[in-house]
């Protein structure tokens, strides 16, 4: 019997290519969905997926896509946009009648979020579960380890791991386990339709203990200091788009209030895939050996002095607008998600409940 076609948006991405790739190995006809054709997309064509280039939100695109696709992973990057992906999503979902969906959402998904994205996530996942016939299932994550890789060379650099945290915990997990329950269960639906969950890694660990977990892979000091974020936003501009550096900036407040220590670390990596999530230093170790920064070098520390001070010169990015506020009637409705009693009502473990498993709604 034929294996089902599998269709993977942002296949080039964090969780979609190595879920992809998992899914080609065990022999699926897959389609991956990408942005622009590159060196990702061809290692994804040259293991056999079937590649399309278009847009998220042009839904000729996605019905180009998602033709004779009988499951989909729906990820879509934290952009302006999301909302509109996830509606033309859903509607092409519906005409092809897909059987299984897998959602990426998102662990402080609230309606009453200030990130706009977040309000949107929350809607979006309402609509996937109005799909008629669709097995629905949402994974819905925390930070993931590789956003404190981003500032590596800096901690390889300078021994300093500077963030916006607080004394906030977090169970960082790893891009390749997210994946690698995505495709398990894209792979193996039975049992898992309109349930949510919460893959970590396996350990609670402050800021702290970030740093010193990276000083004994870098085998040097790493020191944690708290950044504010108005002096991170300028340094992150470069990197992110003023949408998604609006995000963050929301997110990290969350983060200082806790809002990623509830109902963390749990199991779900290992009920799903039948192997233990990867730790911190695990993780860590390979973006050391891949990440030509982490290497301590005279030429790399002046490159990024030298960056650190032309940021710091320059003006705060404006990101207030990015977060669409107006939208509310009264600014007393908006809420971080820690804040929220019906956001911890809805994430906070239950009697008899499974580690990091709720139903969907």
């Amino acid at each position: 019997m034929s294996k089902p076609r599998i269709l993977v948006l942002t296949a080039a991405g964090r969780t979609g290519m190595p879920g992809a790739l998992q899914l080609l190995d065990e022999g699926f006809p897959v389609t991956a969905f990408v942005h622009r054709a590159d060196q990702r997309s061809e290692r994804l064509k040259a293991k056999g997926a079937d590649i399309i280039v278009g847009s998220l939100t042009d839904i000729n695109d996605m019905r180009t896509a998602m033709a004779g696709a009988r499951r989909a992973y729906f990820c879509v990057p934290n952009e302006a946009g999301y909302l509109k992906a996830a509606a033309i999503f859903t509607v092409v979902a519906a005409e092809q009648q897909l059987e299984t969906v897998v959602a990426m959402s998102q662990w402080l998904s609230n309606p009453n979020h200030p990130s706009v994205h977040t309000r949107e996530v929350w809607l979006a996942d309402r609509l996937f579960a109005m799909l008629p016939g669709t097995a629905v299932t949402y994974i819905n994550p925390g930070f993931f380890a590789d956003n404190e890789m981003q500032v590596l060379p800096f901690a390889a650099q300078f021994g300093l791991l500077s963030l916006p945290y607080g004394t906030g915990l977090n169970a960082p997990p790893s891009n390749e386990d997210m994946a690698r329950v995505v495709a398990e269960i894209l792979a193996r639906p039975e049992g898992h339709a309109g349930k949510m969950y919460r893959p970590t890694g396996p350990k609670l660990l402050s800021p702290q203990d970030i740093a010193a977990i990276l000083g004994k892979v870098l085998g040097r000091e790493v020191t944690y200091r708290n950044a504010p974020m108005r002096m991170l936003s300028k340094i992150m501009r470069d990197r992110l788009s003023l949408y998604n550096l609006a995000a963050y900036s929301q997110y990290v407040i969350d983060y200082q209030k806790n809002a990623f220590a509830v109902n963390a670390p749990t199991d779900v990596v290992r009920r799903i895939t039948g192997r233990e999530a990867e730790d911190f230093e695990t993780i860590a170790r390979r973006y050391v050996a891949t990440t030509e920064g982490a290497r301590l070098s005279f030429a790399t520390q002046f490159k990024l002095m030298l960056g650190l001070i032309i940021s710091i010169l320059r003006p705060a990015p404006r990101t207030a607008p990015y977060l669409a506020l107006g939208e509310f009637s009264e600014r007393s409705h908006v809420a971080f998600s820690a804040d929220s009693p019906q956001w911890r009502q809805s994430h906070e473990p239950q009697a008899n409940e499974p580690s990091g498993e709720k139903p969907a709604f």
